[in-house]
């Protein structure tokens, strides 16, 4: 049976990057539990990859199966079984040659499992309904469906999460999301494994709970006007959505942000929440809370209790948290935020302000918001970031988060303005897999240098990602295209214009400007990030305003054709509207930034909007946070820009100024129909 073995034994690839653009080289081991070769020899592109497998030496043709133990497993298993066979079209009767059946075995982990596929026969092995279920989910994808042909790989895995929490927050809060909609984001986490949902259920614009004894809380007359003003979640709906959850495996955590982030509150009593008559109304909402929501539905409580300054912080939180803890319940807060003893858990969000002290419970979501980064290079930068990497505490897992500050025009904008899906995906291989031991920390704001074991192992996981793309999110906003095949030649620093010039003969290796060598130096991706203001890193260590760096890459066709491509010089996060703004017509970028194609210049759109900048005086009178994302605003948004390209090679040019206005220093020339095209290496 044994065709390729992948035990999760600890595998070293030691990584190196050099390159003249950063003055200090990049020297660190790159460590996983797996190789690149593994990987790129896995018949099926399970996500996320198992801990252990055993690939067998055939796929085996399946239409019907004997489901053996239909007495001895819950509803829950029942109803997803049926729900795969009806998906993919196998019929479930007692006469079939193919059996599955299901093992009771008390001695693996809650989550853990056992699946063997041999010769008409699955046998999977669980301790309890959440290792079936997950075994489950990866027969689902062990199942390949070509026509009216299922076929099944034969495999023996064992396979079991690193962390415990695997999650996925979503702020409804600032705007406010149906039920429905976050059904279908709960199904895409099951799908993937992830086990925790939280549900940042309050935040400035409004109370999103139901309240009995303070109906007030709920009137729309106190909530941001521009916010979804009366929508709230009835208790029905809350427990509705947490046994729908429960069903998927997945515990949902409730979060009641207090003191901060709380102007509706203020609105509705004329008081604050860190007053005594404040303390007192949140002690009486969490009491209601608790009695409508039963402890077996929310074991955990998120108190938030971060970016605010209250004169009592000590008092306020001890008093809270010791009301949550009388219920039995455990507490959650963000970090850095106010201060909580021990038995507290903390969710750390910002790398500025480590835990010092040992002996915390830690949930990371340190650099892990999806409104806050660009598309392309957000999936190295969860893939490359260990779980816990910066913590000496506890670390009981991970949960990635989506803020959708701005207010947004129409419910679906948080997945189209967020790449959500493809974040999603990798953050649960990163969470349950958890292969990527330590990495160079520059890797997570670019595709590592082609020379490389990281390179290889992070085009190997690219194939996976971008095999789920195709099969499972074809109707779907899915903000990912593979880079790991694009190549450019990239070079710099020049002032102002000066390159324009210098460059005309852009076949040489090295030019000599202000007393330096400069050469050509490799970069890989759809969108290649010069340096980024907040996250310090990419291809250039130096922002210095005025600096200007070209990009140079080749592509062949085989034959005239028009393309449409993503151009884009900024990508704003959707946290707030301090963005560069929109350039003159004709102009992808207020700062210069410019795209040839075979030296013929790429018009820029004709914007709908009028140009602005952040550092117009008119800016700062805006109420910004109110105003929607537009769809010209966001490369990956707005009407894609038409290319021609000739038969055989063609040469893109382009330029890109570092200005003031840029915090992302950047570029992205996306091809969305890459038929028949091939980049040069």
């Amino acid at each position: 049976m044994l065709k390729i073995v992948c035990k999760g034994l600890l595998v070293c690839a030691i990584a190196v990057l050099t390159s003249n653009m950063v003055s200090q080289n990049i020297s660190e081991e790159f460590k996983t539990k797996f190789t690149a070769h593994q990987l790129e020899k896995s018949p099926v592109k399970l996500i996320p990859y198992p801990q252990s497998v055993i690939w067998g030496k055939q796929y085996e043709v399946i239409h019907n199966l004997w489901f053996a133990d239909y007495d001895k497993v819950s509803k829950i298993i029942k109803d997803e079984l049926y729900q795969i066979c009806t998906q993919v079209g196998i019929e479930l009767n007692n006469k079939s040659f193919w059996k599955i059946e299901f093992i009771k075995d008390s001695k693996l982990k809650k989550e853990e499992y056992h699946m063997e596929v041999i010769a008409k026969k699955i046998s999977i092995r669980a301790s309890s309904d959440n290792g079936f279920f997950y075994a489950l989910k990866t027969l689902r994808q062990l199942i390949e469906v070509k026509g009216e042909i299922c076929s099944i790989q034969h495999c023996s895995i064992q396979d079991q999460p690193a962390f415990s929490v695997r999650g996925y927050m979503i702020d409804v809060g600032r705007n406010f999301q149906s039920i429905k909609a976050i059904k279908k984001h709960l199904d895409i986490m099951a799908d993937y494994k992830l086990n925790t949902f939280h549900w940042h259920l309050t935040d400035r614009p409004a109370w999103r709970v139901e309240s009995k004894i303070y109906p007030q809380l709920n009137d729309p007359t106190y909530h941001r006007s521009t916010r979804d003003p009366g929508f709230y979640y009835t208790f029905d709906e809350v427990r509705e959505l947490i046994r729908y959850a429960n069903k998927r495996m997945i515990n949902v955590i409730p979060e009641l942000d207090m003191p901060g982030h709380s102007e509706y509150f203020q609105r509705t009593f004329g008081f604050k929440m860190e007053s005594e008559r404040g303390m007192l109304v949140l002690e009486a909402l969490l009491n209601e809370f608790f009695n409508e929501i039963p402890i077996e539905m929310a074991p955990l409580i998120h108190l938030g209790s971060d970016e605010v300054h209250v004169h009592n912080p000590k008092e306020f939180v001890d008093k809270m948290v010791n009301h949550v803890e009388a219920n039995g319940r455990r507490a959650i807060i963000w970090h850095p935020g106010l201060q909580a003893d021990k038995s507290v858990i903390r969710q750390v969000w910002g790398g500025k302000d480590p835990i010092e002290e040992n002996g915390y419970d830690v949930i990371d979501s340190d650099k892990s918001y999806i409104n806050n980064v660009e598309p392309m290079t957000n999936i190295p930068s969860l893939f490359f970031k260990p779980i816990g990497k910066e913590t000496r505490n506890n670390t009981i897992g991970g949960i990635i988060c989506l803020w959708p500050d701005v207010n947004i025009k129409r419910e679906n904008d948080i997945i189209t303005q967020n790449p959500l899906y493809p974040s999603l995906i990798t953050y649960a291989w990163t969470t349950w897999t958890a292969d990527v031991i330590s990495a160079p920390e520059n890797y997570q704001l670019r595709v590592p240098a082609g020379n490389t074991n990281a390179y290889r192992y992070f085009k190997a996981y690219e194939s996976f990602l971008m095999n789920h793309k195709q099969k499972y999110f074809k109707n779907e906003p899915f903000q990912y295209f593979s880079q790991t095949d694009k190549y450019w030649k990239i070079i710099g620093p020049f002032s102002n214009n000066d390159g324009d010039d210098i460059l005309k003969d852009k076949s040489r290796k090295s030019y000599r400007y202000n007393g330096q060598t400069l050469k050509w130096q490799q970069a890989i991706g759809t969108s290649i990030m010069l340096n980024h203001e907040y996250k310090k890193g990419g291809h250039v260590e130096k922002m210095d305003n005025g600096n200007v760096y070209y990009a140079l890459a080749f592509i062949n066709s085989d034959q005239d054709r028009e393309v449409p491509v993503w151009i884009g010089f900024d990508c704003p996060a959707r946290n707030s509207r301090n963005y560069v703004g929109v350039a003159n017509d004709g102009e992808f970028d207020m700062g210069g930034g410019t795209v040839w194609v075979n030296d013929e210049k790429v018009e820029g759109p004709n914007w709908q909007n009028k140009r602005i900048s952040r550092f117009d005086e008119e800016w700062k009178t805006l109420n910004n946070h109110e105003i929607p994302w537009r769809a010209e605003e966001l490369f990956y948004t707005r009407k894609p820009t038409i290319i021609r390209l000739r038969k055989g090679q063609n040469k893109i040019f382009i330029k890109v100024p570092k200005s003031k206005f840029n915090p992302y220093w950047m570029f992205t020339f996306t091809l969305l129909d890459e038929t028949g095209l091939t980049y040069i290496k």
